[in-house]
C-alpha cells in the first residue's frame, strides 16, 4: 500500500467513533432534548431550573461589582499610604 492510503485508512480508523458519536447526538437531538428538559436536579444538588439560574447570574454580577468597588477603595488606600510614606521620606 502507498504511504497516502496508509494515511486515508488511519483517518477511517480514528474518526470512525467521534462521526458515530455526532451523528448519533443529531439523531437523536429531539429525544435528547425532551429527556434533558424533565431532569430538575442534578447529583449533588445543582438545580437547572432557569430561573435559578437567571438569579444566580444576577447574584454573581452584583457580587463582581461590589468586588471591583472593595478592590477599587483598597487600592486607593494603598495608594494614600505609600504617597504618604514616600513624603515622609523626603
Amino acid at each position: 500500500m502507498s504511504p497516502w492510503q496508509n494515511f486515508i485508512l488511519g483517518l477511517c480508523e480514528h474518526l470512525a467513533w467521534p462521526i458515530v458519536a455526532v451523528s448519533c447526538v443529531l439523531i437523536f437531538k429531539k429525544d435528547i432534548n425532551n429527556l434533558l428538559s424533565r431532569i430538575k436536579t442534578l447529583p449533588g444538588g445543582t438545580e437547572l431550573n432557569p430561573q435559578v439560574v437567571e438569579n444566580q447570574a444576577e447574584s454573581k454580577k452584583d457580587f463582581d461589582e461590589l468586588y471591583t468597588k472593595a478592590q477599587e477603595t483598597k487600592n486607593k488606600e494603598i495608594e494614600k499610604t505609600a504617597s504618604t510614606k514616600n513624603k515622609e521620606a523626603q
